[in-house]
């Protein structure tokens, strides 16, 4: 009885030892795979600042057009207001541009997310990794939609709301937060544009999506 009763209880080990490795295999932990890295996500403050330094170019413009306007012009007056308030929205452009710091410096984290790198692009806007699946906002942002739409067929790529998953990064003391997201079109590249919302600011630029290498 007794070397029955040893035999049952070796069975009974070596299943459950069995069961314990497949379900590891099935189920992989590894803590060590980082939340972030340069290709998975985009910040927030990044397209904030990319979108107030194209509007800064776009003022420049307009006011080098309406520098040519001779005082003899009907209209001098009227391109001369608009001078004004062109020269001074770049002027609040800069001071918030200015304010906005890098993810590192925002949360302070202890595995700092890497930068962005820069890639060629034939357009004029700004240079997105089409592998991205999450936003990690500014501190101070609570609600977020994001909106990213083609320019070529107007396909919604990526479409959330205020009440999408906002989840706590890691580390910061909980003062990282980030949206995840699903691109509706893997792989996509080209032009597109994106459209941030929050319960601060309303805006829309082009994108240019690439796949790193």
């Amino acid at each position: 009885m007794k070397t029955r009763y040893v035999v049952l209880v070796l069975l009974s080990f070596i299943m459950f030892s069995n069961i314990s490795c497949d379900e590891d295999d099935i189920f992989p932990q590894n803590e060590e795979d980082p939340l972030f890295t340069s290709t998975n996500y985009i910040y927030e403050g990044d397209l904030r600042k990319y979108y107030l330094e194209s509007e800064n170019t776009r003022l420049n413009d307009s006011i080098a057009v309406w520098q040519q306007i001779p005082d003899s012009d009907p209209a001098y007056d009227i391109t001369q207001n608009h001078i004004a308030e062109a020269y001074a929205t770049i002027e609040t452009n800069d001071m918030e541009s200015d304010t906005i710091v890098s993810p590192t410096e925002a949360f302070l984290i202890i595995n700092p997310i890497p930068p962005i790198p820069p890639a060629p692009s034939p357009c004029l806007c700004l240079i997105v990794n089409n592998t991205i699946g999450s936003i990690a906002l500014q501190p101070g942002t609570n609600q977020m939609s994001l909106t990213i739409t083609s320019t070529e067929d107007e396909e919604t790529l990526v479409n959330t709301t205020p009440n999408s998953l906002i989840s706590t990064i890691p580390d910061t003391n909980n003062t990282g937060m980030y949206q995840p997201f699903q691109f509706g079109q893997e792989g996509f590249i080209g032009e597109a544009m994106i459209s941030v919302q929050t319960e601060n600011n309303s805006y829309s630029f082009l994108a240019d999506f690439y796949t790193p290498q």
